[in-house]
């Protein structure tokens, strides 16, 4: 296999330089030519090469010959000896770019295995940045992908050609199969990490709002100009990097929105950490010559190079840098792009600032080449020692922050992903923690047992009082010498807490040290004031989760801790054991099981047998049906389960943001086929972090006009810590005809003055107030009272749990405005309860 390629200002130029050359496999055209001038060029190759392979994409550079040209076009022509190529076309659509790759590679995917390409070349031209999405097939196929996007700057006349023809909004692949054909790709990117770790607080898709609570263009200014405004080409060459499931994330400044947010080339989710890249080549020349060396002992055959628009590589025609070393290997053919493909092992991504390179090879496989050193030459004014110094400094602050204690480490932080009750980290805090870092050896969940007890009888300030005095003993103790861990504490909920520890130590010394502190917290009185002073003890149940086992060897991954812990401790509640360790789960069927419903419940997601049922809700003083709650339910194995089986479990995976979106999809159809019913449905805060179902909110309420039909019920309201941020993203919705209720009501600490700063329209009493109402007079006043409350802020009440008529009549009395309970109607099936709509229509 080789590759020759021809630099052309014109057909004639063309037509001359072709002439006696023997017709290729494949043909590669690259030009600054406008959509068309183009056209001549398709039309001539097609009948000059009519058996070849030909695509090609508008490109501002390309690169003929190891030389970068910006102006006419680059041919480059490739001959194989062992391999046959595959090809395909179809239209890019920027609102379904997930089916716009499914489409493109459909016929490959269909191929025997034997058959499948080695690689591809995607060529793609989009009026917009490529959709991350378009390369969703990549993640479950085994596709290597090198290529990137049509570009010229004035984008209107931009093109990609296949065959003898130009399109505009198309994406091409063309795959090289043959089982002797070897290939290699690497990722260049002239980049340094500086300054601090900071926060994105607000994000929407690829724009970030706010860094640290301020806005991002603010932010930017203030480290690069001292608050000066700037230039949209210096914020450029800034980018945010960021962790996301153990692959780095650059995102690009690409223009300044009106809101002093900045639109970036990926997104960022709120709550990600990000640092400052600077884009300089400086920095990385050296540390890629290794790469570069071991490729000139492959001896690749051709070696294909796609190249960010961006980079400043070449002087008058001639490389620098990193295109003059592999210039060292093979003279190079390519073209720049105005977004790069590279595939990894988690799939492929769009680059920016970004040289790739696609080296392929049909002989001397595996057999290495004797050769010269690659000379890298040595610039006396580099900046690259200076930039070191920065980033190494960065990095000894760094370590400094993460010896100190936590208790500093609270005081340096911000209240974003702290606790406001305790002053602990939170459940986002400890999430980030374990996907980011690799620094927790152990994970302890502790949860108080009969805390709904403590709620009930003593309110919820008081409960609160009693979880800070809990946290309080617990970090006084980890803190004592006769510990000596480095430890870190989270409020996990309204009655859990977790325990990282961050020394390695044997798990059989760390379950003692947690059974020992359950023991002496139930000998432990802590006191509550409310008039009088009780003294109460409380009583734990503790879930511990390890790394490594006994003898060392790996027991769980570091960021499915919390998974473990969790399904450890519902093992000690349930089996009434103080603790119990994951270690020993895995002699149990429980851990097989959880991990079963995980399968079980993505299985169900494919075959559409997650289900929503409907508990109706009625106005206490008519009887008369008001709407109905949709509730989660999924068939397995032909049985309907409820969700109590495996929701906790699901919401630590990414299945449980898909479950939301089917239950958004299914309340969708029934109020566009029932213009007179409401619904209600239920949404975690995990369902406000997560960026696709929140940008499947915002289509849905962009489709539809529900005019208050549609009741978004949030649970888990305790968990709530940051209302400044939350806030904006309910009065988007409600302005867009939601109505807002606040659920389960009573259930956990639920703090009333911040839930009255969400000012819901609707607020659910849970069942542990409701559910003994008719005999307890405690219970009759203080549902009497939030009543009175809710409704003199313009805020109805709704009852759960009414599951007699002594109950409901009560209810009636204390003029709660919707009762619901399986005395009245229990869940019942889609099908059923809109065969009841049906009637009511039909009467």
């Amino acid at each position: 296999m080789h590759s020759i390629s021809f630099h052309c200002q014109s057909i004639d130029d063309l037509t001359q330089k072709l002439e006696g050359i023997d017709a290729p496999d494949l043909v590669q055209l690259y030009g600054t030519l406008a959509i068309k001038e183009a056209k001549p060029w398709a039309i001539y190759l097609s009948k000059r090469f009519p058996a070849a392979c030909r695509v090609g994409m508008a490109s501002q550079r390309h690169i003929s010959n190891g030389l970068v040209k910006n102006h006419g076009a680059t041919l480059i022509l490739s001959y194989f000896e062992k391999s046959h190529l595959v090809h395909h076309s179809v239209a890019y659509d920027d609102e379904r770019a997930d089916q716009s790759g499914q489409n493109l590679f459909a016929p490959f995917l269909t191929q025997t295995e034997q058959n499948q390409a080695n690689c591809y070349i995607v060529l793609v031209d989009s009026k917009e940045a490529i959709q991350d999405d378009f390369f969703h097939v990549s993640q479950h196929n085994d596709l290597t992908i090198s290529g990137g996007r049509a570009g010229l700057f004035d984008h209107k006349n931009s093109w990609v050609m296949y065959q003898d023809k130009l399109y505009q909004n198309q994406s091409i692949a063309v795959g090289i199969v043959s089982p002797y054909l070897t290939q290699q790709r690497d990722v260049f990117v002239d980049n340094i990490a500086i300054g601090r770790h900071m926060l994105i607080t607000s994000s929407e898709g690829k724009t970030i709002k706010q860094i640290d609570h301020l806005p991002a263009q603010q932010v930017y200014q203030r480290y690069l100009s001292n608050g000066e405004k700037i230039s949209l080409e210096l914020a450029n060459r800034f980018a945010l990097t960021s962790m996301h499931n153990n692959v780095e994330i650059n995102a690009v400044p690409l223009d300044w929105a009106n809101d002093g947010g900045i639109v970036m080339s990926e997104a960022l989710p709120e709550g990600a950490s990000v640092r400052f890249l600077y884009f300089h080549p400086a920095q990385s020349l050296h540390a890629i010559a290794p790469k570069i060396q071991h490729l000139n002992e492959q001896q690749p055959d051709s070696v294909f190079v796609f190249s960010c628009i961006s980079r400043e590589d070449f002087i008058d025609e001639q490389p620098t840098d990193k295109l003059n070393l592999l210039n060292q290997v093979i003279p190079l053919h390519g073209t720049y792009c105005f977004g790069e493909f590279f595939t990894t092992q988690f799939g492929t991504r769009i680059m920016q600032h970004a040289l790739t390179y696609l080296a392929i090879n049909e002989s001397n496989c595996g057999v290495k080449r004797e050769v010269e050193p690659i000379r890298v030459t040595d610039e006396g004014d580099s900046l690259a020692p200076m930039f070191n110094l920065i980033s190494n400094a960065f990095q000894d602050l760094e370590q400094e922050y993460a010896t100190l204690s936590a208790q500093k480490q609270d005081q340096i932080s911000g209240d974003w992903l702290h606790d406001l009750q305790t002053g602990l980290l939170n459940r986002f805090s400890l999430l980030g923690r374990l996907n980011n870092k690799q620094d927790i050896f152990h994970l302890a969940v502790l949860r108080i047992r009969s805390f709904r007890l403590i709620n009930q009888q003593y309110g919820y300030n008081a409960a609160d009082d009693l979880f800070a005095q809990l946290a309080h003993y617990l970090k006084r103790r980890l803190s004592t010498n006769s510990v000596g861990i480095e430890f870190t504490c989270y409020r996990l909920s309204a009655n859990e807490i977790a325990v990282s520890i961050h020394s390695h130590i044997a798990p059989n010394k760390i379950v003692r040290l947690f059974r020992n502190l359950a023991e002496d917290i139930e000998n432990q009185e802590f006191s509550i004031t409310n008039k009088i002073e009780h003294l109460l003890t409380l009583s734990l149940s503790i879930g511990m989760a390890s790394v490594f086992d006994q003898q060392g060897q790996p027991l769980c991954e570091q960021a499915h801790l919390l998974i473990k812990a969790s399904e450890a401790r519902r093992f000690a509640q349930i089996n009434n054991q103080p603790i119990y360790w994951n270690g020993d789960l895995q002699d149990h069927a429980t851990s097989e099981e959880n991990l079963d419903w995980i399968l079980k419940i993505r299985k169900a997601l494919e075959n559409d047998d997650i289900l929503a049922y409907f508990q109706p809700y009625y106005d206490s003083q008519t009887g008369e049906e008001v709407g109905a709650e949709a509730l989660l339910r999924a068939r397995i194995d032909g049985k309907i389960v409820s969700p109590a089986l495996f929701l906790d479990l699901i919401k630590q995976t990414q299945l449980y943001a898909k479950i939301t979106q089917v239950m958004l999809l299914k309340c969708e159809h029934i109020l566009n086929r029932y213009p007179n019913v409401h619904v209600a449905l239920n949404l975690s805060v995990l369902d406000f972090k997560h960026y696709a179902t929140l940008k499947a909110l915002r289509e849905f309420f962009k489709r539809n006009q529900v005019n208050g039909r549609l009741t978004l019920e949030i649970t888990e309201s305790e968990s709530i810590q940051d209302y400044e941020w939350i806030s904006p993203i309910i009065n988007e919705f409600r302005a867009a005809g939601a109505l807002l209720a606040i659920d389960d009501f009573g259930a956990g600490y639920s703090n009333l003055e911040k839930l009255i700063a969400l000012n819901p329209d609707i607020l659910k009493l849970d069942g542990c107030i409701v559910k003994t109402i008719d005999t307890d007079e405690k219970l009759q006043k203080l549902v009497k009272h939030v009543n009175s409350l809710a409704h003199s802020l313009g805020t109805k009440t709704q009852a759960e749990f009414v599951h007699n008529a002594a109950v409901q009549q009560q209810l009636v009395d204390l003029k709660i405005d919707y009762l619901q309970g399986y005395h009245l109607s229990e869940p019942i099936s889609e099908s059923e309860w809109l065969g009841q709509q049906d009637n009511k229509t039909n009467l």
